[in-house]
């Protein structure tokens, strides 16, 4: 008896326990829920937010487009967009660089040269560049090297090798052509290497060599050449030194002999003067005279006080 009285006043503490215990889940349920939702709802706004709302740099341009059509260029700074249906395109307007690695161009003289350039643009418009042109970048590298194979065809190996300033010049101006089209601005154009083949190369060392020892033969034949002029210069100057002093020492000679001649015509003329007139004695010391003094000669000549010429019989015998 007494614990079925107890039973049921026992039991009422437990209910009301139990009810409360499913109020807090009920209530931690709800605050779950909103919690979740309300998460839920944040990341939805902050996708879209970040979907409509985007930044283009200072280097930056963005192209605007409104289902698959351009609508404007973004400036640089912060721009806002329909998600789902407006698309922006990103274009770096910043300066870029290229390469034109050894590429084989000929030559005006028909001399294959390996070339290497380098050059530098920016985009100037870019919804042209990179609306209206396909894979621009690879167009304008192809459109670089076709023209720099131009140049090249018009000049001969030296200049492409030693003109590098003048041809840098002709293809920045034939780049320049394009430049509207494609939607950019070239800055620079430098050629870094002109270089022909090895065969080239092993001929002109080979010219360089042959000129080199063509040019030292020429300034050895030269210096022979002075050398001789030299010598010979000397030699001719010697000569004449000879031939003058033998003309003086003949002179001198012929001048000594003509005034010994002359003194002794002088002298004999006298002794015969004085001898004339003194009979047989006188004519024979005077024959002694001529004897001694034309013993040498075969002939001689005496000239009278007169002036007219006597002749002398031949002194000599036939057989001397």
């Amino acid at each position: 008896m007494t614990q079925s009285m107890v039973s049921p006043e026992g039991n009422q503490p437990a209910s009301q326990l139990l009810k409360a215990t499913m109020g807090t889940v009920d209530r931690l349920f709800k605050l779950a829920t909103i919690v979740l939702a309300t998460a839920v709802v944040f990341v939805l706004l902050l996708v879209v937010g970040r979907s409509a709302v985007y930044k283009i740099h200072a280097y930056e341009r963005g192209l605007h487009l409104r289902g698959g059509r351009f609508v404007s260029v973004d400036e640089p700074g912060w721009h806002v967009q329909i998600p789902l249906v407006d698309t922006v395109i990103i274009v770096k307007v910043n300066e870029r660089l290229g390469y034109v690695e050894q590429v084989p161009a000929m030559t005006s003289d028909d001399v294959t040269m390996d070339v290497s350039l380098q050059y530098t643009y920016r985009v100037s418009d870019p919804q042209r560049f990179a609306l209206e042109v396909d894979d621009p970048e690879r167009i304008i590298f192809e459109f670089v090297q076709g023209k720099l194979r131009d140049v090249v065809n018009t000049k001969d190996m030296t200049e492409v090798m030693h003109s590098r300033a003048e041809m840098n010049i002709e293809v920045m101006a034939a780049l320049r052509e394009k430049e509207e089209q494609y939607g950019v601005k070239f800055v620079t154009v430098q050629i870094q290497s002109a270089s022909p083949p090895e065969e080239v190369v092993t001929a002109i060392k080979d010219r360089m060599v042959a000129v080199q020892r063509q040019e030292q033969a020429q300034a050895e034949a030269a210096q022979r050449r002075t050398l001789a002029d030299a010598e010979y210069y000397a030699a001719q100057k010697q000569a004449e030194g000879s031939a003058y002093e033998i003309t003086a020492l003949a002179e001198a000679d012929a001048q000594r002999i003509a005034l010994t001649s002359a003194a002794e015509r002088e002298a004999m003329q006298a002794i015969l003067t004085a001898l004339q007139g003194k009979g047989e004695l006188g004519e024979q010391y005077i024959q002694l005279l001529i004897a001694e003094q034309l013993k040498d000669n075969s002939k001689w000549i005496i000239s009278g006080g007169s002036g007219d010429t006597v002749p002398v019989v031949e002194l000599r015998t036939g057989g001397e």
